[in-house]
């Protein structure tokens, strides 16, 4: 079937980001920060992706695991501050913090501050910060297309209530996650659709006080589920506190396509059934479940894995286990090696990494000259993508795209043509962890001692 229109011009930004989850919603402000008229739109009626639209309130990949010191800065500090809940007084740069508020992973390294998002001042303050720094914010709409001319990304086009449209950019920064605009426009990417991590649809329960202990009663009653045939995977489980007595649980599991709509659909369904079953049994079996109630499922199922751009650089394992240099690199990652199995179910390993650095190159897709990528659609391996496709390594990602993006765009520039010792310069001078000041944060954790690291077993 062929299908022809017209379609109206919405707008000429500068910049279009295309996505406001993490790493979106951090591109679009830096690059209306540097100067570019911005646009971002995004499919839902809010941004922060996985942390508001997974229930996902941990700060994934902010510090050095071995020290608790912060590795990505800039606009995730002003995030910080305005939306998390944290026990730090001091300046947060210089804060040893927990890796994370997980109740299991909490417990290493007790003398750390405790910090997590809370999810409802997100939605506010991203909303607020980016309006401030003057971005277009045009949520409930979709990428549905790209219009190429050669090696440039000339038009974008967008669907929603109002129909069809199409914006019309200098430069785009795909923040979608499964790098749509991107695709669409024929980059190269791959998608290892036997091996991608497996989707998890988030639910919070409250009327409880979660302990390793209960915790451990939880994992015990899933094993017993999966033994008798009621859960078909599952993952961890995992619980981080969302507030007050109030949970939010990463258990369930789902293998599949999260660029296929009916896997994404499936996700969804067997998700919300899986977290119901799941709270039935905590509730007959463990004893501190005995006034819980289930609040809510997350509002999407959350994707770790999709497509993975193919860039001028390709972030691996290697890298991550070499701690590589990069005369480019733009921000850098910390996460555990944390790459959830597709038919396993449990825990599984985490393998504490030092922080390494993420290339320009891979921001920048093949075959295109305007277009930059941030998030878990990056050019990585995936088995590296099991470390860096978590919440704040993908905003680092995207203050980086976001900031290059706005400097090409007032310069007439390529992506190719931007110097990047300016780019680093200016990640720099807008606080960004980069360059010395990158250095100066791992050598604290290179001097420490084993004993004075938490362990990976901390993270099961």
């Amino acid at each position: 079937m062929e299908y022809t229109a017209s379609l109206d011009v919405i707008a000429q930004p500068d910049v279009l980001v295309v996505g406001a989850g993490c790493a979106g919603t951090v591109a679009a402000i830096a690059a209306a920060r540097a100067g570019a008229s911005t646009m971002v739109v995004e499919r839902g009626g809010f941004a922060g992706g996985y942390i508001t639209g997974v229930v996902g309130a941990s700060l994934d990949g902010f510090v050095d695991l071995r020290s608790g010191l912060p590795v990505v800065g800039g606009v995730v500090f002003d995030l910080a501050r305005a939306a998390a809940t944290t026990d730090a007084t001091g300046d947060l740069a210089s804060t040893r913090f927990r890796f994370n508020a997980e109740v299991g992973q909490s417990l290493s390294n007790l003398d750390r501050a405790v910090i997590h998002f809370d999810v409802e001042r997100f939605k506010l303050e991203a909303d607020r910060l980016m309006q401030e720094a003057g971005v277009r914010v045009l949520y409930h709409s979709m990428v549905a297309d790209a219009i190429r001319e050669g090696d440039r990304v000339t038009g974008v086009v967008t669907a929603n209530k109002g129909g069809l449209g199409v914006v019309r950019p200098r430069c785009v920064v795909d923040a979608s996650g499964d790098a749509d605009a991107a695709a669409f426009a024929g980059a190269p990417f791959d998608q290892d659709l036997d091996a991608q991590q497996p989707m998890s649809l988030h639910f919070r329960v409250a009327g409880f006080d979660a302990t390793p202990q209960v915790r451990a009663q939880c994992g015990a009653v899933l094993r017993q589920a999966l033994a008798d045939g009621q859960l078909r995977l599952y993952g961890g489980p995992w619980m981080a506190p969302y507030a007050e007595r109030d949970y939010y649980f990463n258990a369930t599991r789902f293998a599949g396509n999260g660029v296929d709509p009916n896997d994404l659909t499936a996700a969804e369904i067997q998700g919300r059934k899986d977290a119901r079953l799941m709270f039935d049994l905590f509730k007959e079996h463990v004893p501190a479940f005995e006034d819980a109630y289930l609040v809510t499922t997350g509002p999407v199922v959350g994707v770790r894995e999709t497509r993975r751009i193919r860039g001028d650089r390709t972030l691996t394992l290697d890298d991550i286990r070499r701690s590589t240099a990069y005369e480019d690199a733009v921000c850098l990652g910390a996460w555990w090696v944390d790459r959830h199995p597709v038919n396993a179910s449990g825990y599984h390993e985490h393998v504490i990494t030092r922080p390494y650095d993420i290339s320009y190159g891979t921001l920048v897709p093949q075959g295109l000259s305007n277009v930059w990528v941030a998030g878990r659609c990056h050019s990585a391996a995936s088995a590296a993508l099991a470390s860096s496709r978590v919440t704040v390594t993908c905003m680092g990602m995207g203050q980086a795209a976001g900031t290059a993006a706005a400097l090409a765009a007032r310069r007439r520039q390529d992506s190719r043509e931007l110097d990047i010792t300016d780019l680093q310069g200016h990640l720099h001078r807008n606080g960004a962890i980069v360059g010395a000041r990158a250095d100066d944060v791992r050598a604290v954790g290179d001097a420490m001692t084993p004993d004075q690291m938490p362990t990976a077993a901390a993270s099961r």
